[in-house]
């Protein structure tokens, strides 16, 4: 069997960071997921709940025996996904776990081929091998939450908070 560990360590209101690993295979990669769905009836733009979850092989992200959920989970419309195309809030779909390198900034990471690469490979390896492959998805114990959405990010940005604008007369040399 092949465990697969998503550890999240933190959160804000619009998305999850985490590290993904598979220790069998010495493999680890951040990851990006949208925020927590607690309560909601229907999941949307949210994240899929901690637990335990089969995976089997599929084609996804344009490649075959790609790891996919077994199962759809309770209140998504669709079967999550392991993401390695987006890699911003903006563009994530509800259930699926973006991979990279880094956190980039509070509401992305850093894209990387070979990360892709490594990832696709070693799960190519486990299901030509038949092995059971199994997505334990956790928190870390010192998990941290920040009360800061991108809604409030683009606020700020309009407001010009990042950027002040003086309104000194700058002579031209």
């Amino acid at each position: 069997m092949i465990k697969i560990n998503l550890k999240r360590i933190e959160d804000n209101l619009s998305v999850t960071f985490g590290i993904l690993s598979i220790p069998q295979f010495n493999f680890k990669c951040m990851t990006l997921e949208l925020a927590d769905g607690k309560g909601r009836v229907f999941m949307h733009n949210c994240r899929i709940p901690e637990g335990i979850y089969d995976l089997v092989p599929g084609f996804a992200m344009s490649h075959s025996m790609f790891p996919v959920f077994k199962k759809k989970i309770n209140g998504f419309a669709k079967k999550p996904n392991f993401n390695i195309k987006e890699y911003k809030y903006t563009d994530l779909p509800t259930g699926d776990i973006a991979l990279g390198t880094s956190k980039n900034g509070d509401f992305a990471i850093t894209p990387s081929q070979e990360v892709n690469d490594v990832f696709c490979g070693i799960m190519r390896e486990a299901f030509v091998q038949k092995e059971k492959v199994v997505l334990a998805v956790y928190k870390k114990q010192t998990f941290t939450h920040t009360e800061y959405s991108y809604k409030n990010f683009v606020t700020d940005y309009n407001n010009n908070t990042f950027v002040e604008d003086d309104d000194d007369d700058e002579s031209e040399p």
